[in-house]
């Protein structure tokens, strides 16, 4: 490292954006950290310019005091602990003499985690002297404090010269003991001098939505593991928490009160080549996975399992041609049959076993009859389903010609809670390795070159951040993706292919908070999702949200007018500027044979300005808001895969006043119209345009019980959408 000297960064407050506070300086550190990676130009650029605005977000280290909590959103697999990385190195850069790493549940993903960490940012350098000084779960009294307080203090002082300031890294796993040491430990730094009070502390932690949320609060009671993140955050007078994940649906749904509910967002953007749920479950959905039936599905699942699934072995010969074909590693295979632990020793045994007799039997002749019916069962499917995939292939005598060896390479190994940590699986140890597991293989877990997966797991309780994150075949594989495939339970891959457009929408409305620059506290939670789904562990969430179904073909109503007052006004004059405005469009509906001068009128205009000009300002009844929130959600997501829809608008009885009685509930009423005792009027219902969304406006006067008006006539509104426009949307319920 080169010796400089020491720089003091005067840090400004950025006007143009409110959640941006200050202007980190890119430094050695950072610069070090990229140019080392295996990241090219461009890459590196976006890594520090999005590592950059997650730390101006973050609370200045030279303000007195405060903290600040944020949430960084990722996609799986895509990158999000070199974005924390450089975070790091830069929050070193700008002067943070203290940085806590909350990495792991289990003690293999922590030391993965860790591991990496020290590694990336070549703790150990020539000569002994380092910008950085790491600890692994530090305990208080254990005589490592008087050293880092020792690194604090040079931190915080200007005088020190460059090549003697380090920052201390402590990495802890998430549980209650953990934290509760650690945060003794760095109070511990006060008995040597170190004043918290003027340490400017960055608290990361990883995979954020796991563990650490409240899973109490709907007992009115709080969970020791989030206990234990509180009690450290209330040691660390100046700091700042930044949530990393790729499912932020939890975090997003505590309540707004919680000292975890994020002050500010960042989206990340993943690198080029990556390949996510839109490649695999979008793009190319119809070579990559492969649909496990339900009898398949129960037979791999049945804990009496004998023999190995034929799926299983469809799976493994797959797998070897792919090792084959890429003659290099390493090459990984998953097999994720369940969280039950004696169906992955079963698995494991299965798998070892046909790799030793699949090795015996190719290294027979050709002419071997048991070798000639492996090849033809097994081998020769496999291959002519890669093919039909469009990948690049060897020819199949070729691939087979040293197939015994490549097997010969494979090391399998069994991973689970009752197993060691990952300390035996050295990726670059062999070419070629497949996994046996459950959970313990999920979450945060990296399966080096992972091509093939055999998951015949059940859906389950259906919370989708929980089923991402199985994901573990995502990645940077665009140089193979074409080789990957998945064997997956037909509910399994449903979820992952609903969770494509989620995810895209998600992202979207959170990068709109980045750009408005308001909190993300402002932000009213909405979110694209079938009701057969949960976003998230119910236990967590203490936010009101309604969670339906627009549905197809079918009328929904935003019809609660009894207590209007002047969210009615607003309404009507939200109406009346849309009729003015498309006057001239205005066309009498011919099917409306009614004697009546006010009859039907409709128009057409593009679903976009339907939204813009009558939706998004509609008020009233916290019910009929978020009904019309989640219409908008749902049309604006139709509207990215088909800009160019249309609505009709009906206005019914030309927007005259039609009087409705109100309801038991004092609020609801019936807008529409229905069939006339001679059957010359079939009803308002059969007003609608096949194929098109279609709205019906109504002014009403409701009636109350005593027969008398209730206040001014005020809108309703009936929506349709066809069939191939609906969709589940979950929304914030704003309760008045």
């Amino acid at each position: 490292m080169s010796q400089q000297q020491h720089v003091e960064v005067v840090h400004e407050p950025v006007a143009q954006n409110q959640q941006v506070l200050w202007q980190p300086v890119v430094g050695e550190e950072t610069t070090r950290l990229l140019a080392d990676s295996d990241l090219d130009e461009n890459a590196q650029g976006s890594v520090v310019t999005q590592a950059v605005e997650v730390l101006q977000r973050c609370a200045p280290p030279r303000a007195k005091g405060g903290s600040r909590t944020g949430l960084v959103v990722g996609y799986v697999q895509s990158g999000k602990t070199m974005s924390f990385t450089t975070v790091i190195g830069l929050a070193r850069d700008n002067g943070f003499p203290l940085v806590v790493l909350l990495a792991g549940t289990k003690e293999n993903l922590h030391e993965q985690t860790a591991s990496r960490l020290a590694r990336d940012l070549a703790v150990e350098r020539a000569g002994g002297l380092s910008p950085w000084y790491t600890l692994q779960n530090p305990n208080p009294h254990s005589g490592q404090a008087q050293s880092v307080a020792d690194f604090v203090t040079g931190m915080l002082d200007s005088s020190t010269p460059e090549q003697f300031r380090r920052t201390t890294v402590l990495t802890v796993m998430k549980n209650p003991t953990r934290l509760k040491r650690v945060r003794e430990f760095i109070q511990e730094l006060e008995q040597y001098g170190v004043d918290l009070d003027k340490v400017p502390v960055l608290v990361v932690d990883d995979e954020a939505d796991q563990a650490g949320l409240n899973a109490g609060v709907a007992k009115d009671d709080t969970t020791a593991t989030y206990q234990g993140i509180i009690d450290l955050r209330k040691a660390l007078p100046h700091h700042s928490y930044v949530m990393y994940t790729a499912t932020p649906q939890a975090p997003l749904l505590v309540n707004l009160a919680d000292t975890l509910s994020p002050d500010f967002v960042t989206v990340l953007e993943p690198g080029e080549g990556y390949t996510g749920g839109q490649y695999f479950f979008d793009e190319h959905k119809g070579t990559f996975v492969k649909r496990l039936t339900d009898v398949a599905v129960t037979e791999a699942l049945d804990p009496g399992l004998v023999e190995p699934p034929d799926d299983l072995q469809q799976s493994m010969a797959t797998y070897f041609l792919v090792l084959a074909n890429r003659g290099k590693g390493p090459v990984s295979m998953l097999v994720h049959p369940s969280h039950k632990t004696d169906l992955h020793d079963r698995y494991g045994g299965f798998v070892q076993a046909l790799r030793s007799s699949w090795h015996d039997l190719l290294k027979r002749p050709e002419g071997d009859p048991d070798r000639r019916e492996l090849v033809e069962t097994w081998f020769v499917p496999a291959y002519q389903d890669l093919a039909k995939g469009g990948a690049d292939l060897k020819p199949l005598d070729e691939l087979l010609k040293h197939m015994a060896h490549w097997i010969g390479t494979t090391q399998v190994r069994v991973v689970n809670s009752g197993t060691p940590a990952d300390s035996d699986i050295a990726w670059n140890a062999s070419p070629s390795w497949i996994l046996v597991g459950g959970n313990k293989l999920d979450r945060g877990f990296t399966v080096e070159g992972l091509a093939v997966t055999y998951m015949p797991r059940k859906l389950g309780a259906g919370q989708v951040d929980s089923v991402q994150q199985r994901a573990r075949f995502f990645g940077y594989k665009n140089s193979y993706g074409l080789l990957c495939r998945a064997w997956l339970a037909g509910g399994t891959a449903d979820a992952f292919e609903h969770y494509v457009e989620h995810e895209q929408l998600l992202r979207q409305e959170l990068q709109d908070v980045v750009e408005k620059g308001i909190s993300l506290k402002q932000w009213t939670r909405m979110m694209l999702l079938d009701p057969k789904y949960k976003p998230t562990r119910k236990a967590v969430i203490d936010l009101p949200y309604m969670h339906g179904r627009i549905p197809g073909d079918r009328w929904v109503s935003v019809n609660r007018l009894g207590r209007y007052g002047k969210e009615g006004a607003s309404n009507r004059h939200t109406v009346q500027a849309l009729i003015s405005k498309h006057k001239a469009a205005l066309t009498t509906d011919t099917r409306d044979q009614r004697t009546t001068e006010a009859k039907h009128k409709v128009l057409s205009l593009p679903v976009a300005e339907l939204i813009e000009q009558l939706l998004l300002d509609w008020q009233g009844h916290p019910d009929d808001r978020a009904l019309v929130n989640q219409a908008v959600l749902l049309l604006r997501a139709r509207l990215d895969e088909e800009p160019d829809l249309v609505a009709d608008v009906y206005l019914m009885d030309s927007w005259g006043v039609r009087k409705r009685s109100v309801g038991a509930d004092g609020s609801t009423v019936t807008l529409q119209q229905g069939r006339s005792p001679d059957g010359s009027y079939k009803g308002d219902q059969h007003f609608f345009t096949d194929g098109r969304v279609s709205v019906q406006l109504h002014l009403v006067q409701p009636i109350g019980e005593d027969k008398k008006p209730m206040g001014d006539p005020v809108p309703g509104v009936n929506l349709r959408v066809p069939a191939t426009l609906a969709g589940g949307v979950l929304i914030q319920y704003e309760d008045d």
